[in-house]
């Protein structure tokens, strides 16, 4: 049986054809350009690819409308436009950020362009797919250019190094959410989204098949979230892929990968067989929130603590999920991702391609350089969720949708999310001390010939601004 897609279908995913197309267009054009101006021409066609993209996008609510679509592989919906927006926000801002450190380490490779824009080609295909087939082909076209885009400093060992080990674990978990997709569809005879995970719910053999099925897609998708037992690869990853790259990866890829559970988990009934799935992930939850917090009160080096961070951070997201906040975790998920990235584009900024930026390497850094300083406390108490900053008012709504229900299990993981808050506002104070109340100059901060970067610091001050006063009017009721 043939299927004609027609006009409607081709402009629900217009926004992925675009990015699809530029990058096609950008691999042509950079053997029409010179070769002392190969970044140029790509990078501004690269801009305007996202920006015609998110304009895309913006149409599609409108025009045609929410829905399903290329018989019903496709789903636009309010959740689904949000977290596209997230991905395309955070492209749009790599862009921005990565070339100058990028031609610090001489790896702004051509290439880098379009493996950006296939990459949140493949995030946006990723949550907007309708059926496991399209999902698992959105996951595999992000992951593999997330694979090429950390190995691309070629001479570095650490960078080449996470790139493997991120593409042999990442084709370990691909191979389970496979298998997974195959028993889905033995247990309900199709792999539409809706149809597979009711089989679930069914009687006999056929739910044991769906059962399995799904236990073994998330696995796959915990993988990508770096939700423990699935997080062994994060912090030698974070740490050694190029910074920019890691920003992006800790915001845009984190996204994507939670944004798919919130989608799965709207798409699971409730009831008794609903709640089991429940508790699994919470339990899960809850040990990666504690793991990830534990282990990063130890660490030194920033980027490995973000790597951290980022595995209790997930596990706030999934518990909360796991809940029923599904409009607070995507208000959390679009927080957190432009905390990654303002984050990452200081350590950038303060690594100059030379350094690696530790706790005590940043002492005494409010002297050297105020602004950084301030931006730095901002990003940090923020994660910490310190009020009135956004990243507590993200903590506020999740924690209180948590407690909305009278259930025992609920009310563990709210204690565990309070009591691991507690515990990450220690390592995250830690930049503050030590950027404002230690005498002595660090390595880092002692660093006198950092140069301007007017794009950079307007950019990190905007980003600041709305982490100051963002959730004045933009809070999760705005969102959907």
């Amino acid at each position: 049986m043939s299927y004609t897609p027609s006009s409607n279908d081709l402009i629900a995913i217009s926004p992925m054809l675009i990015l699809c197309g530029v990058a096609l267009l950008s691999l042509v054009v950079q053997f029409l350009v010179p070769k002392e101006e190969d970044s140029k021409p790509l990078w501004v066609l690269s801009v305007l690819g996202i920006l015609g993209a998110m304009y895309a996008l913006y149409h599609t609510t409108s025009s045609p409308g929410y829905g399903k679509f290329f018989g019903s592989q496709i789903s636009i919906s309010p959740l689904t436009v949000w977290l596209s927006g997230i991905y395309l926000i955070a492209g749009l801002i790599t862009l921005l950020i990565a070339p100058p450190f990028l031609s610090q380490h001489k790896t702004l490779f051509p290439e880098f362009f379009p493996l950006l824009l296939f990459c949140l080609s493949g995030m946006m295909f990723l949550t907007s797919g309708y059926d496991f087939i399209v999902i698992f082909v959105g996951l595999e076209i992000l992951s593999l250019c997330l694979y090429i885009m950390i190995g691309m400093a070629r001479t570095s060992v650490s960078s080449l190094e996470s790139a493997m080990k991120y593409f042999l674990l990442g084709t370990f978990s691909s191979g389970f959410m496979l298998l997974g997709i195959a028993f889905l569809y033995g247990g309900s005879g199709t792999t539409n989204l809706d149809s597979a995970l009711r089989g679930l719910f069914l009687k006999g053999y056929e739910s044991n098949f769906s059962k399995l099925g799904f236990g073994l897609f998330l696995v796959g998708v915990s993988f990508k979230a770096a939700l423990v037992p699935f997080h062994s690869w994060t912090p030698d990853v974070y740490e050694g892929a190029q910074t920019p790259i890691t920003g992006f990866m800790a915001s845009a890829g984190k996204a994507s990968a939670l944004g798919l559970f919130i989608v799965l988990f709207n798409h699971i009934p409730l009831g008794e067989m609903g709640n089991s799935w429940q508790y699994l992930m919470g339990v899960i939850a809850l040990v990666s929130m504690t793991w990830g917090n534990i282990v990063a009160l130890k660490q030194e080096n920033l980027k490995r603590m973000l790597a951290y961070s980022s595995i209790s951070h997930a596990g706030y997201i999934v518990a909360g999920i796991t809940c029923g906040a599904g409009l607070e975790a995507l208000y959390y998920l679009f927080s957190y991702s432009l905390l990654n990235l303002a984050a990452f584009a200081i350590i950038s900024y303060l690594e100059q391609g030379k350094h690696e930026v530790t706790v005590n390497g940043i002492a005494h850094l409010s002297g050297e350089h105020p602004l950084t300083a301030l931006s730095l406390s901002i990003i940090f108490l923020s994660f910490a969720g310190f009020p009135p900053l956004i990243g507590f008012w993200t903590k506020l709504f999740l924690l209180q949708k948590i407690a909305e229900s009278d259930l025992l299990f609920n009310r563990i993981l709210l204690f565990g999310a309070v009591a691991n808050s507690c515990v990450a506002f220690y390592y995250y104070m830690k930049i503050t001390i030590q950027s404002y109340m230690k005498q002595e100059t660090g390595s880092v901060a002692g660093v006198r010939d950092l140069p301007a970067m007017p794009t950079l610091g307007f950019l990190v001050f905007l980003l600041s601004l709305f982490f100051t006063v963002g959730w004045l009017f933009f809070q999760p009721g705005a969102l959907i």
